[in-house]
Order: C-alpha cells, then sequence, then structure tokens
C-alpha cells in the first residue's frame, strides 16, 4: 500500500514534560498550536454531532446506512428514507410498522437474499454486510463471493494504486487490507478513535463469462483522506465530515489562507474517492 501523507497536527511531548506542536512537518509555536488544537476539537466536536443527526436509527441504536438504502428498494413504496428511524418505517397498505422488532431488519434482508433472485445481484451490487467482533470495516464482499454460485467465476481486483490481484481468496485478503488502511486514514484525519466505515461496492460482473471483477482505483491520489473528511466542503459549504461520504468534494479549504479552493478537475466532483466502492463513515 502507497504511504499517505498525514497533514494533521501533530503535538509531542519531549522528556522534559515541554510540549511542541508540529504543522506539515514544520515546528509551529506553542500559542498557534493550541489554537488550531482547540479549533479542530470544536470542529470535530460540533460535526459529530451533526454525523449523529444524520445516521439511521432504531429506536437510537444507530443503523449502518446501506441497510437503511437496501430495505428502501425492498419495501419501495414511498419515500422511507426520508425518515431516520427505521421504527417508525410504516406499511402504506396497513399503516403498521414494517419492524416491530430490530431483528426483524436483518430477518428481512436475509429473506429476500434466499428467496429473490434479484435481491441476491442487489446483494451482490451493493456488497452484503454483517457486523464482526474486531472489525472495523462492516462490509464483508467475501460473505457474497464465497458462496457456491461463484465457485467457477474468475476474480479481479484493481487497486487504489492501479495493480491487479486474481483469485478469489487474494482478493479477499487485498479487500480487507484496502478497509484497513482507508478506515485508519478516516480515523486519523477525524481524530476520534471509534469510527465506524461502510463499503458500497458495486462490482462489475459477468454471469455469462463466469467474470468477477472489483476496481477501487483512486480517482486522484493527490487529494488525500485527510484533506477530503476535514477541509472539504459541498457548494453549499457543508463540510464533507458532516456528511458522512467520503466522495470528492466542490471545494477543499486551504490550509494555510482559510480558502475555499475549487477541486480540480471538475468532472470528479461528487464522485467516490475509489472507483466503485461508495464509503460513508459515522462517529458511534
Amino acid at each position: 500500500m502507497a504511504k499517505r501523507k498525514n497533514t494533521t497536527l501533530k503535538k509531542v511531548i519531549a522528556k522534559n514534560k515541554q510540549v511542541y506542536y508540529y504543522k506539515n512537518g514544520k515546528r509551529i509555536s506553542s500559542e498557534q498550536g493550541k489554537r488550531i488544537e482547540a479549533q479542530t476539537f470544536a470542529k470535530r466536536s460540533e460535526a459529530a454531532k451533526k454525523a449523529a443527526a444524520n445516521t439511521y436509527k432504531y429506536q437510537g441504536r444507530p443503523i449502518p446506512r446501506i441497510y437503511a438504502k437496501l430495505l428502501s428498494k425492498i419495501f419501495s413504496k414511498g419515500d422511507l428514507l426520508q425518515t431516520m428511524d427505521l421504527s417508525k418505517w410504516k406499511d402504506p397498505a396497513t399503516g403498521k410498522p414494517l419492524f416491530p422488532r430490530f431483528s426483524d431488519i436483518q430477518k428481512n434482508i436475509d429473506n429476500a437474499s434466499k428467496s429473490d433472485s434479484d435481491i441476491f445481484r442487489l446483494l451482490t451490487e451493493m456488497g452484503y454486510f454483517q457486523g464482526k467482533e474486531g472489525r472495523t470495516a462492516l462490509i464483508d464482499i467475501c460473505e457474497i463471493i464465497l458462496q457456491k454460485e461463484y465457485d467457477k467465476f474468475k476474480f479481479i481486483l484493481i487497486d487504489e494504486d492501479g495493480n491487479e490481484t486474481r483469485g478469489r481468496v487474494a482478493m479477499c485478503n487485498a479487500l480487507r487490507q484496502f478497509e484497513e488502511f482507508v478506515t485508519t486514514d478516516i480515523r486519523a484525519a477525524i481524530g476520534m478513535n471509534v469510527i465506524k466505515t461502510y463499503f458500497d461496492y458495486s462490482p462489475n460482473y459477468d454471469f455469462s463469462k463466469k467474470i468477477f471483477k472489483v476496481d477501487v482505483t483512486d480517482l486522484n491520489p493527490k487529494i488525500s483522506i485527510e484533506e477530503i473528511v476535514n477541509r472539504g466542503v459541498d457548494k453549499n459549504n457543508t463540510l464533507t465530515q458532516v456528511k458522512g461520504e467520503l466522495t470528492f468534494p466542490d471545494k477543499i479549504i486551504s490550509d494555510e489562507t482559510g480558502e475555499a479552493i475549487p477541486v480540480t478537475p471538475k468532472s470528479i466532483v461528487g464522485k467516490n474517492k475509489y472507483k466503485n466502492v461508495y464509503i460513508t463513515f459515522s462517529v458511534s
């Protein structure tokens, strides 16, 4: 994996208890460091509150956004995604809750994947996920491709640097590493340890030729995860950190002048940083 440049404020405590601050690899004054530290903490706290408000929940229990997206396609009548609490999603025909219990959410996903081939393909495209103890990334596309339906497939992964990996096991291992480094970079950018990341893959698959291909090429390596997460804003000047999406923003706030500079080329604005995977994150 290529090394990522960390441009965040660094705080070093010497053996004599003296505190030193560094920015972009250069030492800055203690006064300037403390001011940036206080501003960063305030900004992250506010962003965390807004991110929590924009997180789907079930009676206060956080729900990964991809759960809501998938369920809204299974229950396609009405604009369900406008309601952030899934316990309040109702059947338009009866007016009764679609999910009387939290367990009904997973049950509906599981049943749909077993009985409907279209839903199975949709799960393949989106990446079927399960919470796993100790894992930072909750979506596990390998849960899908290790099923017997894919035993005769050829598996191809194009990684973030454009390198090709072949084979089912090799692809799974490489994707796990990819999810880990992205999650680590987002965690470092936000400055909080408890970060949940969700990977919504859109693979290219050909059932007739038995080819399954995932392309996670970095569409612009010059724009770092830290720049997108900490200093990216959309056309309404909403921080990327609030939206919780790893997509290219309209502008990036200059670390030196504070000026919002348009992202170039314009063609990448709004697109995934990594080609065929939509990545979202939240503070838990």
